[in-house]
């Protein structure tokens, strides 16, 4: 992704996120088709098993997240210039912030915004993961409950159950990218894997999910967490790579 308008094809999200549990979304870096967020085939890409994607039943990649004509539901509907198509998490989080890090410098938001908030309407587990387009979402659906051999682990660390909704145990997410504040990080201008520069994977100037995550598959590191950068040797990259691209440590 070299800047954010390249979500609009599709997103955290969503991912953006570290995604815990026993099923990890391993990307394969050659597109959203057959990526962990293609919901059209009835099969888990990570695990090969059979995958409850029944609830997509126009069977198009996109229309989860996006759509060309604005449905205006008021649980979808989201403002932001991505054509946004799917539901909107409405919890409260407690944030990975100062008052928990001391070392924190950057400003950050008092909630998750921008594209970190659409990565949480299915990753935080309140939202069902069918509430999209034109349909309110089912009771049951959220993606903490859904098919529970292919979906139960893609959930943000530490919720554990869609109602533990603390962000102290991810990285901090809507915080500004500000390498004169806190000169232990590497400078904008710093290549991210072949997504560009850490610049091009700033959302308004903030780190999201997206900046760690290629929610397309299109730049990620294959077989990683749809990772812009290898983080370990056995992926092709350094040790801790994906960290020491921003941090300097």
């Amino acid at each position: 992704m070299k800047n954010m308008n390249k979500f609009v094809p599709l997103l955290l999200g969503m991912a953006g996120l570290l995604i815990a549990g026993s099923v990890w979304a391993n990307g394969k870096g050659l597109g959203i088709a057959g990526s962990p967020h293609d919901f059209t085939d009835g099969v888990s890409p990570e695990t090969g098993l059979a995958s409850d994607e029944t609830w997509n039943a126009r069977k198009e990649i996109c229309r989860v997240c996006h759509v060309p004509h604005d449905h205006q539901q008021a649980t979808q509907r989201y403002l932001n210039g991505l054509l946004w198509n799917h539901g909107v998490s409405a919890a409260n989080y407690t944030m990975y912030n100062a008052s928990w890090s001391s070392t924190l410098n950057g400003a950050q938001s008092a909630q998750p915004d921008g594209t970190a908030k659409l990565c949480l309407g299915c990753h935080d587990g309140t939202v069902a993961i069918d509430t999209f387009d034109k349909y309110a979402g089912t009771a049951g659906k959220e993606i903490q409950s859904i098919n529970a051999g292919a979906f139960a682990g893609f959930r943000v660390p530490s919720f554990t159950d869609g109602a533990n909704l603390d962000l102290r145990g991810t990285h901090p997410l809507s915080i500004t990218y500000d390498a004169t504040a806190d000169t232990k990080l590497q400078p904008t201008s710093t290549t991210m894997g072949t997504s560009g520069t850490i610049a091009s994977v700033l959302d308004g100037g903030k780190v999201q999910c997206s900046s760690c995550h290629d929610v397309h598959d299109q730049e990620s590191v294959p077989a990683s967490h749809l990772l812009r950068v290898a983080q370990t040797v056995a992926q092709g990259g350094a040790a801790s790579g994906l960290c020491l691209t921003c941090h300097i440590k």
